[in-house]
């Protein structure tokens, strides 16, 4: 299950707000980088003695998302953090949601997450037509861009790419059938603030949706100024067996990136989509 929402900011209380964010790892990093900031001298090493924890690599391990927190912690972290009952049970939910292994146990975790915090919906993302074409996910955004009657006209003012008024409005009618847009006094308004969970979506599907976008990105190179893009790449030699390090490397980066620049809710003024693309060019040498 794959789980995407927009970006958790910090808060006053507690240092992060814990009902932004649907992952433990993220949440106790935000909230270890928020302690760093108010007290540079405080270490990884440091907070994991006071926590009880044996090992600093373990905690480390933890922020980082490469392993699950364990159970026997939770309190200890709902007392060092002086979470309120609501606030240490939904924390306690994180991490059963993290460590789940199956469907079902995941959305259990998560359905149970929804009754802790109305502002979540939940959502299966398995309609074919919704994750194939990215105009979908564009229109989404512009919801949370903009605080303002949007139709689909003003859609298409906004948008760059020259999308055809009916094709805006059949992705309009698809988002309101799936209910995460709604209709109101004659305008569109995005439903909640969405988490969608990827189950079993067709691998054509996604497939159809990166070939969109490369498509847009073909198009930018030709029509955006260089001012207003950015593109680049390499090619380079590395170990098969070092894949898995790499790819976790670059959800990283992309977790960085959007902690650092993705405004809230209509703050930005503008929308981007930043793609990596990572993949052979040649086949596996025999040494």
């Amino acid at each position: 299950m794959d789980i995407q929402t927009n970006p958790p900011y910090l808060s006053d209380k507690h240092c992060v707000d814990i009902y932004n964010y649907v992952n433990a790892s993220l949440y106790l990093r935000d909230t270890w980088l928020k302690k760093k900031e108010l007290n540079p001298n405080f270490s990884i090493r440091s907070w994991a003695q006071k926590l009880g924890i044996t090992s600093h690599s373990q905690l480390h391990q933890v922020l980082n998302g490469k392993r699950n927190l364990p159970s026997k912690y939770i309190m200890t972290i709902a007392r060092d953090l002086r979470l309120e009952a609501e606030e240490a049970d939904y924390f306690e939910k994180l991490v059963k949601l993290q460590a789940a292994k199956s469907e079902e146990e995941k959305l259990f975790y998560l359905n149970s997450i929804q009754r802790n915090n109305e502002t979540l919906e939940v959502y299966e993302v398995d309609n074919y037509e919704l994750i194939r074409n990215p105009l979908n996910f564009f229109i989404l955004e512009l919801f949370c861009l903009i605080d303002a009657d949007l139709t689909p006209i003003k859609i298409q003012k906004l948008l760059i790419h020259n999308y055809p008024l009916t094709e805006i409005r059949k992705s309009v009618e698809l988002l309101t059938k799936l209910e995460m847009l709604i209709l109101k006094d004659g305008s569109y308004r995005k439903a909640h603030e969405t988490v969608f969970t990827a189950n079993d979506i067709p691998n054509i599907a996604k497939q159809e949706y990166h070939k969109n976008i490369a498509e847009l990105a073909k198009e930018a190179v030709e029509k955006q100024d260089v001012e207003d893009r950015e593109f680049s790449g390499f090619t380079f030699g590395i170990r098969a067996e070092n894949l898995p390090q790499a790819k976790e490397e670059l959800r990283k980066f992309r977790e960085e990136f959007s902690q650092k620049f993705i405004e809230k809710d209509f703050e930005g003024n503008q929308l981007y989509h930043l793609a990596i693309n990572f993949f052979a060019i040649s086949n596996k040498v025999d040494q």
